[in-house]
């Protein structure tokens, strides 16, 4: 049976209730930590998109086997686990209070929060672990990934 309209409602703002933030849109020095880590190891980058970084786009040309144009194209933006849902952008704020200077200095770059890394990201990046069907832009898809926790 078809949920209603106001059933669907409810069982928002009931999911509304019981959402957080998580905490690295919301600590700096957390979302820095951990944006450092997916510079180190997952090869986020490049550090300034406007330029042409032609050695860092084929470096992941030669990792994905694919063109410089394609892998041009395999952005955070378009990434399944770049998060810009309604509840997390509330959560990241404005990107005038982003510690991103590349995010702070450019009005046209989309702000989103990486389900995989943890941290706020720029839409004209990209990683190492880039996966085809994004971005999330609604809470439904935000429900179906869940934040990755760090084995203790």
């Amino acid at each position: 049976m078809a949920r209603t309209p106001r059933q669907t409602a409810a069982e928002r703002l009931q999911r509304e209730e019981e959402f957080e933030c998580p905490k690295a849109t919301v600590d700096l020095p957390l979302n820095a930590a951990n944006r450092q880590v997916a510079i180190d190891d997952f090869g986020y980058g490049p550090p300034n998109p406007n330029e042409p970084n032609d050695a860092f786009w084929q470096e992941k040309a030669d990792m994905w086997d694919a063109s410089r144009s394609a892998v041009r194209n395999m952005l955070c933006g378009n990434c399944r686990v770049f998060d810009v849902s309604p509840w997390i952008v509330d959560c990241m704020g404005p990107a005038g209070k982003q510690d991103d200077q590349y995010i702070k200095s450019n009005a046209t770059v989309t702000v989103g929060y990486c389900r995989i890394h943890e941290f706020k990201c720029a839409s004209t990046r990209t990683c190492d672990v880039w996966i085809d069907g994004g971005p999330m832009d609604n809470d439904i898809e935000t429900e179906d990934i869940p934040m990755i926790q760090e084995a203790e």
